[in-house]
C-alpha cells in the first residue's frame, strides 16, 4: 500500500514549513500528500452563515497551498481536504490511515502562533501515526539524526525508528544519554568519583542495550555515542541544533493520560531545535 502522508495547513508561514518538509519527504519515500484544513470550531457562531464563510475561506487555502505544493515540481499525488471541528481531534482520526503526520510551529522563529504551533504537541500525544514538527530553521548545514537513548520503551522505539532513518537517509546516528547528579538534601548535588563512575556505567549499560543489533541490521550505518552530564531535555535541543532530524519517543498510554506525552518529549518540543518527529510506542 502506498504510504500517506498528511500535513497539516493554515496558510502560515510556519504552516508553509512543514508542506515544504512533508512533499520532499513524500518524493523520497514514493509516498501520497493529503494537505489536510482544519477550521476550529471552538471559535465560530453556530449560525449557519459563518460556518459557510469559514469554510469558503478554508477551501481557498487549501487550493492556494495545493498550488504551492504543486510549484515545487515534485512527482507527488496531492490531495486536499477541509474540516471543521477541533483540530487536534480530526488529526488523530485521520492519522489512523497515514504514515506520517506533519505539522508546523512557531516555536523557535520570532513568529506569531501558527494554528498548529502550540497544538503540535497534542496532536502528537494523541496520534496514531508517528508526528513530525518542523520549525522554522535552515536545513542547509545539517546533519545527523538524534537520538535520546534511556532504559525506557518509548526510547527503544524512538532509537529503532531514529536507525532506520538515518540508514535510508544515509545520515549518522547520534545517541545521546544524559544524565544529572542526584540532588542531596542541604547540598545543590552529591558529587563524587564513585558517582561519575557509577553514572558513566549505567550510561555505557544503557547504550550498549539500546543500540544492540544495530550495527548487523545496518552495517553501513555510523553511529555515535554521546554520554552528556545534562538535563535531558537540554542536552537534546542543543544536539539538535546541527541536526537533520531529532527523534523522541511517546509513551503510548492510554486512557486521559494518553493526552499527554513524556517529560523529555513535550520539553524537546516547547524548547524545539531541529526538525523533530515524536515515534510511537505500540
Amino acid at each position: 500500500m502506498t504510504q500517506r502522508i498528511i500535513i497539516g495547513i493554515d496558510g502560515s508561514e510556519p504552516s508553509r514549513a512543514a508542506l515544504v518538509w512533508g512533499m520532499n519527504r513524500a518524493h523520497r519515500e514514493g509516498a501520497s500528500v493529503h494537505l489536510v484544513h482544519v477550521v476550529d470550531d471552538s471559535f465560530l457562531s453556530e449560525s449557519p452563515v459563518f460556518v459557510g464563510e469559514a469554510r469558503t475561506a478554508a477551501e481557498r487555502i487549501a487550493a492556494e497551498e495545493k498550488s504551492v505544493a504543486e510549484a515545487l515540481g515534485l512527482d507527488v499525488p496531492i490531495t486536499t481536504e477541509v474540516v471543521i471541528g477541533n483540530p487536534a481531534r480530526e488529526i488523530e482520526r485521520l492519522s489512523t490511515e497515514a504514515s506520517l503526520i506533519v505539522l508546523g510551529t512557531h516555536k523557535g522563529a520570532k513568529v506569531p502562533a501558527a494554528l498548529f504551533g502550540t497544538r503540535g504537541i497534542k496532536i502528537a500525544a494523541v496520534s496514531h501515526s508517528p508526528v513530525a514538527i518542523i520549525p522554522l530553521n535552515d536545513e542547509a548545514k545539517r546533519s545527523g539524526v538524534v537520538v535520546g537513548v534511556d532504559t525506557s520503551e518509548a526510547s527503544e522505539r524512538a532509537v529503532q525508528y531514529a536507525a532506520a532513518e538515518a540508514d535510508r537517509t544515509g545520515q549518522p546516528l547520534i545517541a545521546v544519554y544524559a544524565w544529572t547528579p542526584p540532588v542531596t538534601p542541604g547540598l545543590e548535588y552529591l558529587w563524587s568519583e564513585q558517582l561519575l563512575t557509577s553514572q558513566n556505567e549505567t550510561a555505557e549499560e544503557a547504550m550498549a542495550i539500546a543500540l544492540a543489533g544495530l550495527s548487523e541490521r545496518y552495517p553501513d550505518l555510523v553511529i555515535t555515542k554521546k554520554i552528556v552530564q545534562s538535563p535531558p531535555i537540554a542536552a537534546l535541543v542543543a544536539e539538535g541544533k546541527n541536526a537533520q532530524l531529532l527523534v523522541v519517543g511517546n509513551r503510548g498510554r492510554s486512557g486521559l493520560t494518553r493526552l499527554l506525552l513524556g517529560s523529555v518529549s513535550h520539553g524537546v518540543l516547547n524548547n524545539i531545535s531541529c526538525p523533530t518527529l515524536v515515534a510511537r510506542t505500540e
